[in-house]
């Protein structure tokens, strides 16, 4: 039976009770809906000049007769349904039981329940349940959701029919050992006496509200019902303006997922920039443009993710650098990154970023950072010296705007020595003046034949060995690279110092790149005999006795170099 504030489906489209009652002029009775998709409706609860109930949207409402509507199914019902036949399993879909958002830096869990019926014969066993989308409205009968799975530690139970908190704590309240809840894709309304739902939650750490058009001071509100929550997720609600909550709220919390909300502004973020716990913070697609941080702030957090912003500046990068336990960043699509090429970004952001391990999922290692490093200093050199900057510590002296937009120049300064007036690039007023095309050749692989491509100068040799992995399919560490020069083919000259760039290096436009490795199945002597330049390169002269390397030379030389 229909009430008010009820969740109701019909004709495969969702929404909420207004209304129950008579229509003048027309006969029996009517409901009021006000739908999920607004395209749905024909008006915002007006008929007739007369308002029966109201509307977020102008065309969110229609009236539907009774017996079009569905009003959904218990929880107990739907797990019976969905798992058991004469008790056994016959379901074989698999389910995810997490909402996956790009740079989301936890792990995905994919249940699937050809191996879940492995694990238990009955529901007496089961420990997690995947039941998004079944038209859940309620509870169902007292404790039977208790004695139906005792044992439940995950439920899914996103996009169903359930009308409020109360029915949530109803379910809860059967599951002792409940961890994680996924509620996402609920419109659920706040009930009163929250604080006495707690013991339901006592369990729980991980809660997911994804897509429930929630506003700030709803998460505030209910959040009194779960103080214990670690993990929590509010991906695209409503949420614009986030006030600071009530003393040991979130004391508990250690990751937490805004991505997808209109925050736009970072001051909203001061709210969280205290909490104890907090190591992670999803802000994708927030339309967030600037960055402020101070020293004290996010003092526990290691793990940011940015991706699809509207960050323009290189400044969020410095701001980023005071996070002091910043370990790993998550930043793609934001215009700041259209300033350069995406190897030569990467190694901006991290020269800028100090103590980054991880960039875009990708390992900052040791080598890469000195490249990273060495490469900012050569590039922004001119711009150092110009602002007063000197090879000779006394004169040393650069201005207050240079040491703002490149805070970390002088501690890397201290770290590898001043650039030398040849080492610093000099700025070219077109794009195509820091590139060259290269010929990129790889005999070890059969498959690949000879490309042309345009790479930046600044491009150092361990960025250049992360490009050609991609592009030949041979690992990094199976890499020994070399150039010949197109104008003297004698002259071979080896690239494995990886913190060199390409203007190092003096190679020229039209050069010859080669990807060399001891692959299996690749005839390494007999390749390195016919063109002793390489040989020489690599190895060094050959024997005095021998004009020309032998196949026993080369195949000692070979097993002991690679």
């Amino acid at each position: 039976m229909a009430v008010v504030g009820s969740r109701i489906e019909s004709d495969s489209y969702v929404g909420t009770v207004r209304f129950i009652g008579s229509v003048p002029n027309t006969k029996g009775e009517w409901v009021g809906i006000e739908w999920d998709d607004c395209n749905r409706g024909k008006h915002d609860g007006t008929k007739d000049g007369v308002r029966y109930f109201s509307c977020k949207h102008p065309t969110g409402g229609s009236f539907v007769r009774p017996h079009k509507i569905n009003h959904g199914i218990s929880i107990c019902d739907a797990i019976k349904e969905r798992y058991t036949e004469q008790g056994s399993v016959v379901s074989t879909e698999e389910t995810n039981l997490f909402i996956v958002v790009e740079g989301g830096l936890k792990k995905v869990e994919t249940v699937g329940m050809e191996k879940v019926q492995k694990q238990f014969e009955n529901l007496h066993q089961l420990k997690q349940a995947a039941m998004r989308d079944q038209l859940i409205s309620s509870a169902g009968e007292k404790d039977l959701l208790l004695s139906l799975t005792p044992k439940l530690v995950e439920l899914d139970i996103s996009k169903n029919l359930l009308p409020s908190w109360k029915v949530v704590y109803e379910i809860a309240n059967q599951l002792p050992q409940l961890k994680i809840l996924n509620l996402s894709e609920n419109h659920l309304s706040l009930s009163e006496n929250l604080r006495e739902y707690v013991p339901a939650f006592s369990s729980l750490h991980t809660l997911i509200l994804n897509k429930c058009k929630l506003t700030w001071n709803e998460v505030i509100a209910s959040s009194v019902m779960w103080p214990h929550v670690q993990d929590l997720h509010l991906s695209s609600n409503s949420i614009s303006e986030i006030c600071p909550a009530p003393d040991n709220v979130f004391d508990e919390l250690e990751f937490l997922n805004l991505s997808g909300n209109p925050i736009k502004n970072w001051d909203q973020m001061k709210s969280f920039s205290t909490l104890p716990k907090l190591t992670t913070l999803l802000l994708n697609e927030c339309n967030l443009s600037e960055m402020n941080i101070h020293s004290d702030e996010f003092r526990k957090l290691e793990n940011i993710s940015l991706a699809g912003n509207k960050f323009q500046k290189l400044q969020v990068f410095n701001e980023l650098n005071k996070l002091p336990a910043l370990i790993n960043l998550t930043i793609r699509k934001n215009p700041v990154q259209d300033l350069e090429d995406e190897a030569t970004m990467r190694e901006i952001i991290i020269a800028k970023i100090g103590r980054l391990e991880m960039l875009n999922r990708t390992a900052v290692e040791p080598a890469e950072r000195t490249g990273s490093e060495l490469d900012y200093l050569r590039k922004f050199g001119l711009e150092w010296k110009d602002s007063g900057g000197d090879q000779d510590p006394a004169k040393n002296n650069p201005s207050e705007t240079f040491i703002k937009n490149h805070p970390r120049f002088m501690e890397i300064v201290q770290e590898y020595g001043a650039p030398a007036d040849t080492q610093i690039v000099k700025k070219s007023s077109a794009l195509k003046g820091n590139l060259i095309e290269l010929t990129i050749e790889a005999p070890v692989n059969p498959n690949f034949k000879p490309v042309k491509r345009r790479l930046p100068l600044s491009m150092t040799i361990g960025n250049l060995k992360l490009f050609l992995q991609k592009l030949t399919k041979t690992e990094i560490r199976k890499q020994r690279l070399v150039y010949v020069s197109r104008n003297n083919p004698s002259h071979v000259v080896p690239l494995h110092r990886d913190s060199e760039t390409l203007h190092d290096v003096s190679i020229e436009p039209r050069d010859i790149i080669k990807v060399i490795t001891a692959e299996v199945g690749f005839n390494w002597e007999e390749y390195l005999a016919s063109d002793p330049r390489l040989y020489e390169t690599i190895y060094g002269p050959p024997d005095k006795a021998n004009s020309q390397p032998t196949k026993q030379t080369l195949l000692v030389k070979s097993s002991s170099k690679v």
